[in-house]
């Protein structure tokens, strides 16, 4: 990538095997365009992915609001590339951040992450505080202007380039009412909550729907792991069947995570941020549960569960049990097979399908 008479090299991460798929996007060279001539020296970047602003404003005072560990490894691993410091200020989307200046954001596919990011902007915005929003066009949606429009007096479209376009939002407004971006889930006679831009918003999606419809731990089954686990709703639903349960929840979205955090407060449970189960210990839980992931922004992509996968199997006991919620036109049977030396489908409706894996090795 070059920018500013400058290459840099950079890579996604996690790896990809399609030659198609680039470590940053047009909307992200427009939006460092715009900026290059800018004489503020501290800059807040929002799903910077793959550390391509990171990498390019490095002489800056850069703050990275981070939403994913795939995401501070990606950074991590291109600022090495291109021999940079890998001394990152990292703050959650959660988080308080200073006063800000000058803001950067990929416009992510969630507008409720969009609207979660404008909101903590706005926090500490004042009135010389711009936004440079960038998004590809193809992806361009009314409600970006209806949430800008919440927290921005101005805000301002760019010219098409190359198929991206940028949001300009300036004049952050004086007085907004408080607003709460938690959104409440009903769960049989219980609710649930989770943080605006975590998977599935104001409902159970019918994949898990069906997935817990036909859940049933075996009572030797206590050592348990929720791969992908979202607002933690899965083990919520094993420890309400088995309160002996000891459940470990992993997800690569901080704000997952903090949700689970609410759904079990109080419970037996082991919270992980991470994209991999390198950390995991191997050969250690007695069941692995999941409704894993095949969307990467807004790619679709099933190398990020054909991954996990790979880790459930070091993961589980001998004899342990892989039980997951998948598409039908995914295929993944055909992938466990090649893990897993019995692999049965459990259940199946016109979408989806409950898959169990037994390792025998």
């Amino acid at each position: 990538m070059e920018f500013n008479s400058q290459t840099y090299q950079l890579e996604r991460y996690p790896k990809t095997f399609d030659k198609s798929l680039r470590a940053w996007s047009n909307a992200e060279l427009l939006v460092l365009d715009s900026v290059t001539n800018r004489k503020t020296e501290t800059v807040h970047l929002f799903n910077d992915r793959f550390g391509v602003w990171n990498c390019a404003l490095h002489d800056k005072k850069v703050t990275t609001i981070w939403t994913y560990a795939s995401q501070q490894k990606a950074i991590r691993q291109n600022l090495e590339l291109n021999k940079l410091s890998v001394e990152v200020d990292y703050k959650t989307p959660l988080d308080d951040l200073e006063s800000v200046d000058l803001a950067l954001i990929k416009i992510p596919k969630s507008i409720e992450l969009f609207e979660l990011f404008l909101q903590q902007i706005h926090k500490a915005s004042h009135e010389k505080t711009e936004v440079v929003c960038g998004f590809m066009t193809k992806y361009f949606s009314a409600s970006f202007i209806k949430v800008a429009e919440q927290y921005f007096e101005e805000v301002a479209q760019s010219k098409a380039w190359k198929k991206a376009r940028l949001l300009i939002l300036k004049s952050p407004k004086k007085k907004l009412q408080k607003k709460e971006l938690v959104k409440t889930i009903a769960w049989k006679n219980h609710v649930l909550q989770q943080y605006y831009g975590v998977f599935s918003s104001g409902s159970v999606d019918i994949g898990t729907q069906f997935y817990l419809e036909n859940l049933q731990l075996k009572p030797n089954e206590l050592k348990v792991l929720d791969v992908a686990s979202g607002n933690g709703i899965i083990a919520y639903e094993v420890m309400n069947q088995n309160p002996q349960a000891e459940v470990t929840l992993l997800d690569d979205f901080n704000l997952a995570i903090e949700s689970s955090k609410i759904n079990l407060e109080g419970k037996k449970a082991q919270f992980v941020c991470d994209d991999t189960l390198e950390k995991l210990d191997k050969n250690s839980f007695d069941l692995v549960v999941s409704n894993p992931p095949f969307h990467f922004e807004h790619e679709n992509n099933i190398e990020v569960a054909l991954n996990l996968f790979r880790g459930v199997e070091s993961c589980l006991k001998v004899n342990g049990r892989f039980l997951l919620v998948a598409n039908l036109h995914l295929n993944y049977s055909t992938h466990l097979t090649k893990l897993f030396t019995s692999v049965r489908v459990l259940q199946q409706n016109k979408k989806f399908q409950i898959i169990e894996c037994i390792k025998k090795r």
